[in-house]
Protein backbone atom coordinates (compact mmCIF):
# COMPACT_ATOMS: atom_id res chain seq x y z
CA UNK A 1 0.00 0.00 0.00
CA UNK A 2 1.41 3.27 -0.73
CA UNK A 3 2.54 6.13 1.51
CA UNK A 4 -0.57 8.56 2.14
CA UNK A 5 1.25 11.96 1.94
CA UNK A 6 0.26 14.41 4.07
CA UNK A 7 0.85 18.80 3.44
CA UNK A 8 3.50 20.27 6.06
CA UNK A 9 2.21 24.06 7.07
CA UNK A 10 5.26 25.01 4.97
CA UNK A 11 3.24 23.93 2.08
CA UNK A 12 0.55 26.61 2.62
CA UNK A 13 -0.31 28.74 -0.30
CA UNK A 14 1.69 32.14 -0.24
CA UNK A 15 -1.77 34.11 -1.05
CA UNK A 16 -3.42 31.85 2.14
CA UNK A 17 -0.41 33.19 4.50
CA UNK A 18 -0.56 36.63 3.08
CA UNK A 19 -4.49 36.57 4.41
CA UNK A 20 -3.13 35.34 7.87
CA UNK A 21 0.30 37.73 8.49
CA UNK A 22 -1.72 40.99 7.56
CA UNK A 23 -4.04 40.12 10.11
CA UNK A 24 -1.38 39.57 12.65
CA UNK A 25 0.36 42.04 15.35
CA UNK A 26 4.04 42.29 14.85
CA UNK A 27 5.32 40.07 17.53
CA UNK A 28 3.18 37.09 15.86
CA UNK A 29 4.47 38.23 12.58
CA UNK A 30 8.20 37.93 13.91
CA UNK A 31 7.20 34.56 15.20
CA UNK A 32 5.43 33.51 11.96
CA UNK A 33 8.50 34.35 9.66
CA UNK A 34 10.86 32.21 12.16
CA UNK A 35 8.79 29.04 12.08
CA UNK A 36 10.37 27.77 8.79
CA UNK A 37 12.48 29.32 5.37
CA UNK A 38 9.03 29.19 3.41
CA UNK A 39 7.20 31.16 5.54
CA UNK A 40 9.74 33.63 6.27
CA UNK A 41 10.51 34.36 1.98
CA UNK A 42 6.85 34.52 1.53
CA UNK A 43 6.21 36.90 4.46
CA UNK A 44 9.14 39.19 3.04
CA UNK A 45 7.87 39.03 -0.40
CA UNK A 46 3.88 39.76 0.72
CA UNK A 47 3.33 43.67 1.37
CA UNK A 48 1.66 43.68 4.20
CA UNK A 49 -0.02 46.93 6.00
CA UNK A 50 1.84 48.74 8.94
CA UNK A 51 1.76 47.33 12.23
CA UNK A 52 0.63 48.85 15.49
CA UNK A 53 4.22 49.84 17.24
CA UNK A 54 5.97 49.02 19.61
CA UNK A 55 6.96 51.15 22.66
CA UNK A 56 10.85 51.00 23.35
CA UNK A 57 11.15 51.12 26.90
CA UNK A 58 15.06 51.24 26.69
CA UNK A 59 16.11 48.78 28.84
CA UNK A 60 16.31 45.90 25.88
CA UNK A 61 12.54 45.86 26.08
CA UNK A 62 9.19 46.41 23.48
CA UNK A 63 6.19 47.18 24.81
CA UNK A 64 3.31 46.42 22.71
CA UNK A 65 -0.22 48.24 22.13
CA UNK A 66 -2.94 47.68 23.39
CA UNK A 67 -2.43 44.53 24.83
CA UNK A 68 0.83 45.56 26.58
CA UNK A 69 3.04 42.26 26.18
CA UNK A 70 7.14 42.69 27.27
CA UNK A 71 8.82 41.43 23.96
CA UNK A 72 12.96 41.26 24.28
CA UNK A 73 15.33 41.12 21.55
CA UNK A 74 19.03 41.10 21.42
CA UNK A 75 20.55 44.75 20.64
CA UNK A 76 22.54 43.96 17.50
CA UNK A 77 25.87 46.13 18.61
CA UNK A 78 27.98 44.16 22.08
CA UNK A 79 28.64 46.90 24.64
CA UNK A 80 25.72 49.72 23.47
CA UNK A 81 22.76 50.34 25.22
CA UNK A 82 19.50 51.70 24.02
CA UNK A 83 18.98 55.65 23.44
CA UNK A 84 16.13 55.69 21.55
CA UNK A 85 14.80 55.30 18.02
CA UNK A 86 14.47 56.41 14.53
CA UNK A 87 11.28 54.86 12.65
CA UNK A 88 12.53 50.98 12.63
CA UNK A 89 16.02 51.44 13.58
CA UNK A 90 17.08 51.82 17.44
CA UNK A 91 18.98 54.60 18.56
CA UNK A 92 22.25 52.96 20.33
CA UNK A 93 24.99 54.99 22.75
CA UNK A 94 28.71 52.97 23.24
CA UNK A 95 29.97 56.31 25.30
CA UNK A 96 29.74 59.93 25.10
CA UNK A 97 29.33 61.37 21.93
CA UNK A 98 29.64 57.65 20.09
CA UNK A 99 26.20 56.78 18.75
CA UNK A 100 25.14 54.82 15.76
CA UNK A 101 21.83 53.05 14.06
CA UNK A 102 20.52 49.59 14.59
CA UNK A 103 18.12 47.31 12.34
CA UNK A 104 17.04 44.71 15.47
CA UNK A 105 15.73 42.87 12.91
CA UNK A 106 18.50 42.46 9.93
CA UNK A 107 21.32 42.82 12.19
CA UNK A 108 22.75 45.99 10.26
CA UNK A 109 24.18 49.01 11.95
CA UNK A 110 24.57 52.80 10.79
CA UNK A 111 27.45 54.96 12.66
CA UNK A 112 26.96 58.03 12.84
CA UNK A 113 29.26 60.65 11.93
CA UNK A 114 31.23 62.09 14.70
CA UNK A 115 30.07 65.84 14.05
CA UNK A 116 26.47 65.02 14.20
CA UNK A 117 27.32 64.36 17.99
CA UNK A 118 28.21 67.28 19.80
CA UNK A 119 28.38 67.09 23.71
CA UNK A 120 24.92 68.04 25.16
CA UNK A 121 21.98 66.12 24.89
CA UNK A 122 21.41 63.94 21.35
CA UNK A 123 17.51 64.69 21.11
CA UNK A 124 16.38 62.75 17.91
CA UNK A 125 17.30 61.39 14.72
CA UNK A 126 14.70 62.01 11.65
CA UNK A 127 14.84 60.51 8.46
CA UNK A 128 13.44 61.61 5.01
CA UNK A 129 11.37 59.75 3.76
CA UNK A 130 11.31 58.01 -0.16
CA UNK A 131 7.59 59.01 -0.62
CA UNK A 132 4.99 59.84 1.87
CA UNK A 133 3.16 56.30 0.37
CA UNK A 134 5.85 53.88 1.65
CA UNK A 135 8.15 55.72 3.57
CA UNK A 136 11.59 54.38 3.52
CA UNK A 137 13.25 54.79 7.24
CA UNK A 138 16.30 52.86 6.41
CA UNK A 139 19.64 55.50 7.02
CA UNK A 140 21.47 53.24 3.95
CA UNK A 141 19.06 55.07 1.13
CA UNK A 142 18.02 58.39 2.72
CA UNK A 143 19.63 61.27 4.34
CA UNK A 144 18.62 62.04 8.09
CA UNK A 145 18.58 65.09 10.32
CA UNK A 146 20.25 64.52 14.20
CA UNK A 147 19.17 67.21 16.06
CA UNK A 148 20.98 68.12 19.73
CA UNK A 149 20.43 69.93 22.52
CA UNK A 150 22.99 71.75 25.20
CA UNK A 151 23.37 74.01 27.75
CA UNK A 152 22.26 77.99 27.46
CA UNK A 153 19.95 77.35 24.76
CA UNK A 154 22.17 75.40 22.30
CA UNK A 155 20.42 74.00 19.34
CA UNK A 156 22.14 72.02 16.68
CA UNK A 157 21.08 69.58 13.34
CA UNK A 158 23.29 68.02 11.51
CA UNK A 159 22.30 66.24 8.45
CA UNK A 160 24.19 62.92 7.34
CA UNK A 161 24.85 61.25 4.30
CA UNK A 162 23.82 57.55 3.64
CA UNK A 163 27.00 55.87 3.05
CA UNK A 164 29.36 58.56 4.27
CA UNK A 165 31.01 59.74 7.24
CA UNK A 166 30.52 63.37 6.85
CA UNK A 167 28.02 65.51 8.06
CA UNK A 168 26.76 69.19 7.52
CA UNK A 169 26.15 70.30 10.72
CA UNK A 170 24.53 73.66 11.89
CA UNK A 171 24.77 75.75 14.94
CA UNK A 172 21.40 78.17 15.44
CA UNK A 173 21.36 81.20 17.08
CA UNK A 174 20.90 80.93 20.78
CA UNK A 175 17.22 83.14 20.70
CA UNK A 176 15.82 79.83 18.55
CA UNK A 177 16.06 77.03 20.62
CA UNK A 178 14.88 74.04 18.28
CA UNK A 179 12.02 71.85 19.58
CA UNK A 180 11.34 69.42 16.69
CA UNK A 181 12.77 68.96 13.14
CA UNK A 182 10.99 67.26 10.49
CA UNK A 183 11.40 66.44 6.59
CA UNK A 184 8.39 67.42 4.16
CA UNK A 185 8.29 67.64 0.56
CA UNK A 186 12.44 67.21 0.05
CA UNK A 187 12.70 69.83 2.71
CA UNK A 188 13.70 70.03 6.19
CA UNK A 189 11.89 72.18 8.70
CA UNK A 190 12.83 72.87 11.84
CA UNK A 191 10.59 74.58 14.74
CA UNK A 192 11.33 76.95 17.35
CA UNK A 193 8.92 78.41 20.21
CA UNK A 194 5.98 77.91 18.10
CA UNK A 195 8.08 79.45 14.58
CA UNK A 196 8.63 77.18 11.52
CA UNK A 197 11.42 77.96 9.74
CA UNK A 198 13.26 75.94 6.54
CA UNK A 199 16.69 75.10 6.25
CA UNK A 200 19.31 75.64 3.08
CA UNK A 201 20.73 71.79 2.88
CA UNK A 202 22.68 73.25 0.18
CA UNK A 203 24.66 75.37 2.90
CA UNK A 204 28.53 73.78 2.72
CA UNK A 205 30.35 74.05 6.29
CA UNK A 206 33.88 75.05 6.27
CA UNK A 207 36.64 73.39 7.66
CA UNK A 208 39.81 73.85 10.32
CA UNK A 209 42.72 71.96 10.08
CA UNK A 210 40.87 69.39 7.80
CA UNK A 211 38.06 68.93 10.23
CA UNK A 212 34.32 69.87 9.48
CA UNK A 213 33.54 72.43 11.51
CA UNK A 214 29.66 73.81 12.47
CA UNK A 215 27.97 76.19 10.28
CA UNK A 216 25.47 79.31 10.89
CA UNK A 217 22.69 77.32 8.32
CA UNK A 218 20.46 79.75 5.77
CA UNK A 219 17.27 79.74 7.19
CA UNK A 220 13.91 81.03 6.36
CA UNK A 221 10.99 81.66 8.40
CA UNK A 222 7.51 80.50 6.38
CA UNK A 223 5.37 80.63 9.65
CA UNK A 224 5.01 82.93 12.46
CA UNK A 225 3.57 81.30 16.06
CA UNK A 226 0.31 80.54 16.62
CA UNK A 227 0.39 82.37 19.69
CA UNK A 228 2.39 83.46 22.92
CA UNK A 229 4.04 79.91 23.59
CA UNK A 230 5.62 80.77 26.89
CA UNK A 231 3.93 79.02 30.32
CA UNK A 232 0.49 80.46 31.29
CA UNK A 233 -2.29 79.83 34.01
CA UNK A 234 -5.36 77.85 33.23
CA UNK A 235 -8.54 77.65 35.12
CA UNK A 236 -9.32 74.00 34.49
CA UNK A 237 -12.35 72.82 36.59
CA UNK A 238 -12.18 75.54 39.09
CA UNK A 239 -8.48 74.70 39.52
CA UNK A 240 -5.41 76.67 38.96
CA UNK A 241 -3.08 75.49 36.45
CA UNK A 242 0.43 76.35 35.51
CA UNK A 243 0.60 75.30 32.03
CA UNK A 244 3.54 74.86 28.87
CA UNK A 245 3.18 73.52 25.82
CA UNK A 246 5.11 70.69 24.44
CA UNK A 247 4.77 70.58 20.64
CA UNK A 248 6.07 68.26 17.93
CA UNK A 249 6.51 68.20 14.17
CA UNK A 250 4.51 65.28 11.72
CA UNK A 251 4.24 65.16 8.37
CA UNK A 252 1.13 63.47 7.53
CA UNK A 253 -1.30 62.73 4.22
CA UNK A 254 0.82 65.35 2.38
CA UNK A 255 0.63 67.96 5.23
CA UNK A 256 3.12 69.54 7.76
CA UNK A 257 1.27 69.89 11.14
CA UNK A 258 1.98 71.08 14.34
CA UNK A 259 1.16 68.88 17.23
CA UNK A 260 0.84 71.41 20.31
CA UNK A 261 0.42 69.49 24.04
CA UNK A 262 -0.57 71.28 26.75
CA UNK A 263 0.90 70.16 29.93
CA UNK A 264 0.13 71.67 33.24
CA UNK A 265 0.34 71.36 37.27
CA UNK A 266 -1.96 72.43 40.29
CA UNK A 267 -0.30 76.09 40.94
CA UNK A 268 -0.18 75.29 44.45
CA UNK A 269 2.54 72.72 44.10
CA UNK A 270 6.36 73.93 44.84
CA UNK A 271 7.84 75.26 42.08
CA UNK A 272 10.54 72.20 42.66
CA UNK A 273 7.41 69.32 42.30
CA UNK A 274 5.75 70.54 39.53
CA UNK A 275 7.53 68.78 36.81
CA UNK A 276 7.09 65.66 38.21
CA UNK A 277 3.39 65.95 38.67
CA UNK A 278 2.69 67.50 35.72
CA UNK A 279 -0.33 65.55 32.80
CA UNK A 280 -1.39 66.34 29.83
CA UNK A 281 -4.53 68.12 29.56
CA UNK A 282 -5.34 68.72 25.51
CA UNK A 283 -3.58 68.62 22.09
CA UNK A 284 -4.15 70.60 19.52
CA UNK A 285 -3.01 70.33 15.95
CA UNK A 286 -2.30 72.91 13.33
CA UNK A 287 -1.69 72.37 9.29
CA UNK A 288 1.13 74.99 7.83
CA UNK A 289 -0.15 76.84 4.93
CA UNK A 290 3.31 77.56 3.49
CA UNK A 291 1.72 79.59 1.09
CA UNK A 292 0.34 82.65 3.19
CA UNK A 293 2.93 81.64 5.94
CA UNK A 294 0.22 80.73 8.93
CA UNK A 295 -0.80 77.57 10.89
CA UNK A 296 -4.37 77.19 10.29
CA UNK A 297 -6.00 74.76 12.97
CA UNK A 298 -7.63 71.80 12.03
CA UNK A 299 -10.14 69.26 14.16
CA UNK A 300 -9.20 66.08 12.47
CA UNK A 301 -6.54 64.30 10.59
CA UNK A 302 -9.13 62.99 7.98
CA UNK A 303 -11.00 60.35 9.58
CA UNK A 304 -8.24 57.75 9.13
CA UNK A 305 -5.41 58.50 9.89
CA UNK A 306 -3.45 58.07 14.01
CA UNK A 307 -0.38 60.20 15.02
CA UNK A 308 2.56 58.80 17.35
CA UNK A 309 4.24 61.68 18.73
CA UNK A 310 7.64 61.42 21.14
CA UNK A 311 10.34 64.11 20.80
CA UNK A 312 12.48 61.05 18.81
CA UNK A 313 10.28 59.74 16.60
CA UNK A 314 7.00 60.91 15.36
CA UNK A 315 4.97 59.53 12.16
CA UNK A 316 1.67 59.49 11.33
CA UNK A 317 -0.10 56.09 9.97
CA UNK A 318 -3.32 54.55 8.35
CA UNK A 319 -5.49 54.19 11.49
CA UNK A 320 -7.72 51.12 9.99
CA UNK A 321 -4.83 49.35 8.43
CA UNK A 322 -2.36 49.16 11.43
CA UNK A 323 -5.69 48.54 13.82
CA UNK A 324 -5.12 52.44 15.92
CA UNK A 325 -8.06 54.64 16.64
CA UNK A 326 -8.58 57.26 13.81
CA UNK A 327 -8.47 60.95 14.56
CA UNK A 328 -6.57 59.93 17.77
CA UNK A 329 -2.86 61.03 19.20
CA UNK A 330 -0.62 58.37 20.97
CA UNK A 331 1.62 59.98 22.71
CA UNK A 332 4.13 58.94 25.76
CA UNK A 333 5.88 60.71 28.81
CA UNK A 334 9.34 62.33 27.16
CA UNK A 335 9.53 65.59 29.14
CA UNK A 336 10.05 64.56 32.75
CA UNK A 337 14.01 64.73 31.69
CA UNK A 338 14.71 64.81 35.77
CA UNK A 339 12.73 61.80 36.51
CA UNK A 340 13.16 58.95 33.59
CA UNK A 341 13.57 56.32 35.83
CA UNK A 342 10.11 56.57 37.33
CA UNK A 343 7.05 54.86 36.04
CA UNK A 344 7.64 54.53 32.26
CA UNK A 345 4.11 55.08 31.55
CA UNK A 346 3.50 57.79 33.59
CA UNK A 347 1.31 60.42 31.48
CA UNK A 348 0.56 57.88 28.64
CA UNK A 349 -2.37 57.87 26.57
CA UNK A 350 -4.89 58.62 23.52
CA UNK A 351 -5.99 61.70 23.08
CA UNK A 352 -9.24 61.43 20.73
CA UNK A 353 -9.67 64.53 18.62
CA UNK A 354 -13.37 64.25 17.76
CA UNK A 355 -14.65 64.10 21.66
CA UNK A 356 -11.37 65.86 23.63
CA UNK A 357 -10.55 63.19 25.74
CA UNK A 358 -7.88 61.45 26.62
CA UNK A 359 -8.07 57.42 28.00
CA UNK A 360 -4.99 55.22 28.99
CA UNK A 361 -2.35 53.70 26.32
CA UNK A 362 -2.97 50.37 28.05
CA UNK A 363 -5.64 48.81 29.59
CA UNK A 364 -6.67 48.84 33.31
CA UNK A 365 -4.78 46.25 35.25
CA UNK A 366 -1.77 46.29 32.82
CA UNK A 367 1.57 47.08 34.58
CA UNK A 368 4.89 47.67 33.56
CA UNK A 369 7.87 47.63 35.58
CA UNK A 370 10.22 50.47 36.28
CA UNK A 371 12.86 50.57 34.38
CA UNK A 372 15.88 51.14 36.85
CA UNK A 373 17.74 53.63 34.49
CA UNK A 374 17.59 56.74 32.63
CA UNK A 375 15.97 56.90 29.65
CA UNK A 376 13.32 58.04 27.90
CA UNK A 377 10.29 55.98 26.09
CA UNK A 378 9.67 56.20 22.26
CA UNK A 379 7.90 54.87 19.84
CA UNK A 380 9.17 52.16 17.66
CA UNK A 381 8.03 51.92 13.35
CA UNK A 382 8.70 48.62 11.94
CA UNK A 383 7.97 49.23 8.23
CA UNK A 384 8.83 45.05 7.81
CA UNK A 385 8.83 42.67 10.32
CA UNK A 386 10.62 39.76 8.81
Amino acid sequence: MAARHFPSWADLHPELLGLVIGRLPLADRVRLGAACRPWRRAARQEPLPPPLPWLTLLDGTFLSIPGGEVHRMPIPEEDASCYGSMGNWLLLRRSVGEFSLANPFSGDAVRLPEIACPPGSLTSVKPMPISTSTPDLSPDSSPFAVLTKGGGFRSEISVCRPGTTAATAFSFPVRERISDVAFFDGKLYALSFGKLFVLDLETTGSTYLGKPRRSVPSMKRVAGAVDDPWPTCRSIAGERYVCAYWSYLVESSGKLLQVRRLIGCLATLPKEERVENSRTLSFEVFEADLVVGKWRRVDDLGGHQALFVATQSSMSLPAPECGAREDCIYFVCDYDIGNWEADPLRDCGVFDMRTGTITPLLPDGVVVRRQGRRALPAWFFPTKAM
